[in-house]
């Protein structure tokens, strides 16, 4: 159903939430739907060739090979963060500069080279995740530009990361005929 809307090609899905996941199970849902990302990226960029991958999602936006390996960067930073979460009081965790990161020489690698890469992180987060307790899901850190994150929170806006940029893909595809 088309309401007439547009949509921001930047954010198909929306802005990233800002809820918490307050039960047990939706946090075990959003593990799921963790899971299960690069297996959903790997398949939107099935069958892609190489102009098309070096295609921008979007007038000025990144291609979908900086926006495969975007995501590959972006989740190990999370892991990390998810980590040192768990492990230090309220740690402050180092951001990056994505778009730098993007114009890097492996940003042209094949982006195969990420899928591979994202599934093993995806299975260590995940199994991190699903054994946490309660207590663990509110530990703290603090993003230098956001101020103080939770646990919880990170798998909010991660859950919310992989799905939008898979989204971006998805869109450009459907507008291409692809």
């Amino acid at each position: 159903m088309n309401t007439g809307q547009r949509i921001d090609p930047r954010f198909p899905i929306g802005p990233a939430p800002q809820n918490l996941l307050p039960s047990a199970e939706q946090r075990a849902a959003a593990v799921q739907a963790l899971a299960a990302q690069p297996a959903t990226l790997a398949q939107v960029v099935a069958g892609l060739n190489e102009a098309q991958l070096d295609t921008p999602y979007r007038e000025g936006g990144w291609t979908v090979r900086q926006v495969v390996h975007h995501v590959a960067d972006s989740h190990l930073n999370a892991y990390m963060r998810t980590k040192l979460a768990l492990t230090e009081p309220c740690p402050v965790i180092k951001p990056y500069d994505e778009t730098r990161w993007a114009e890097l020489p492996d940003s042209r690698l094949p982006v195969q080279v990420s899928l591979e890469l994202l599934t093993p992180v995806h299975q260590r987060w995940v199994h991190l995740l699903a054994g946490l307790d309660e207590q663990a899901w509110q530990r703290p850190y603090v993003h230098p530009a956001d101020g103080p994150r939770t646990v919880e929170q990170l798998l909010t806006l991660y859950v919310w990361h992989g799905a939008h940029h898979t989204a971006q893909i998805t869109a450009l595809r459907e507008r291409r005929g692809w």
